[in-house]
């Protein structure tokens, strides 16, 4: 079990200093970000990251280490999400399957993306092509509904689980 932790801690990416998130993939041999499928490409991960969290949350008497990889980790959470919108099906005569999914404009909503670029943190998309996109609507409609580019992964993280957590930990 320590060393799977220690694994983890040595995975969560650092960006400009700054501990973030972990990866989807990870090469096995060098422990660097790694690229999956065509469309899933090298990138921090708004879903993935979630359960490595609630993981460390559940470790008995956290080292220091643990603490900031899990507090850091939160505050990435924090500074990715997407206010204002939800990611939802939409009728669509004009498509084989009868709908698609889109970004839609939602005051009471957030979501986080599936993949951030990890310079940036601006989130992503691609289709079977491997091309980065910026946007949802420029990937191909069997990758935009047949995929869960955006989701509310973090969201009983962020609301119920951490606090519960930092109360007990400081």
């Amino acid at each position: 079990m320590a060393k799977g932790i220690d694994c983890i801690l040595k995975t969560q990416i650092r960006v400009n200093g700054q501990l973030t998130a972990w990866c989807a993939q990870y090469d096995r041999t060098t422990l660097q970000p790694a690229k999956a499928r065509s469309y899933e490409l090298v990138s921090l991960s708004g879903g993935e990251s979630v359960g490595i969290v609630e993981f460390l949350m559940k470790v008995e008497d956290p080292s220091p280490a643990v603490k900031e990889a899990i507090n850091r980790a939160v505050a990435w959470f924090n500074a990715v999400r997407v206010e204002g919108y939800r990611y939802v099906d939409i009728p669509d005569a004009t498509q084989a399957n009868g709908r698609d999914r889109v970004l839609q404009p939602d005051s009471s909503s957030v979501v986080w993306a599936r993949f951030y670029d990890i310079p940036t943190n601006r989130p992503f998309f691609s289709g079977r092509d491997g091309v980065k996109k910026w946007n949802v609507a420029d990937i191909e409609h069997e990758r935009r509904t047949g995929y869960g580019w955006y989701g509310t992964w973090p969201k009983q993280l962020l609301e119920k689980e951490y606090p519960e957590w930092k109360r007990k930990n400081g």
